[in-house]
């Protein structure tokens, strides 16, 4: 499954549709951009355009939306503004796949009166290639593969125990070099040992959390006991 900025694509249309209606992709954003500061109504536009482009060229809806993930962000989902949320509900978005709030799928309440909420898939800097891969080895001393390898390895033996889920984000251009690709490649190799994994994609993960833990029953809303503050974003 693929999560891909939504602009790009729309600059070489033809041959875009020939290669991505071949697999599933959802979107990263509109520009792979921060939409922190944009007014409301430009970030809606920006998200019925992600739509109507996405659609065009794998030849399906988008179901899932995948945000900017930054070190430092406000919020537990990435570069994201108050309304994103509302707004991907509003478009008929199913989930946001990079929350942070938990390590489970997990429900992101946008209106305690109403209950309103948007299913949202666990994501973790720890777990993503472009923080342990993104610089050239040689001269930086910033490339740590035996790192993220590690920490894919406990992450799932710990979830594993536990009958949980595992994620793991993957970038092309990180881990797409061949002695990066051999990291990959045993660790999935690992992952064939153990009996009973399910691999699915965003969107087949979002639907069984829906089906089985529906939020008119699973979501139990109790008063917050945070209070505003100065400055404060909520």
């Amino acid at each position: 499954m693929y999560f891909v900025p939504c602009f790009p694509l729309s600059a070489g249309r033809a041959e875009g549709a020939r290669r991505h209606r071949s697999q599933r992709n959802d979107p990263h954003g509109f520009r792979h951009e921060d939409v922190s500061a944009l007014e409301r109504e430009d970030e809606r536009e920006r998200i019925t355009r992600t739509i109507e482009i996405l659609t065009e060229m794998a030849g399906r809806r988008p179901t899932g939306w995948f945000s900017l993930p930054r070190q430092g962000d406000p919020f537990a989902g990435g570069t994201i503004s108050p309304n994103t949320m509302d707004l991907l509900l509003d478009a008929g978005y199913a989930y946001m796949g990079n929350g942070l709030a938990d390590d489970i799928p997990h429900y992101w309440v946008t209106d305690f009166a109403s209950r309103r909420a948007l299913l949202t898939l666990p994501y973790y800097y720890h777990f993503d290639d472009q923080f342990f891969l993104m610089f050239p080895r040689k001269g930086t001393g910033l490339e740590h593969p035996d790192a993220l390898s590690r920490n894919w390895k406990a992450e799932f033996d710990a979830q594993y125990r536990r009958g949980r889920h595992f994620h793991m984000t993957l970038h092309p251009r990180h881990i797409g070099w061949c002695n990066r690709l051999q990291l990959l490649d045993e660790f999935l190799s690992y992952l064939r040992g153990f009996p009973g994994l399910w691999n699915p994609t965003g969107e087949e993960c979002a639907r069984y959390w829906l089906a089985t833990y529906p939020a008119s029953t699973n979501l139990r809303l109790e008063p917050s006991i945070w209070r505003d503050y100065p400055g404060s974003l909520s």
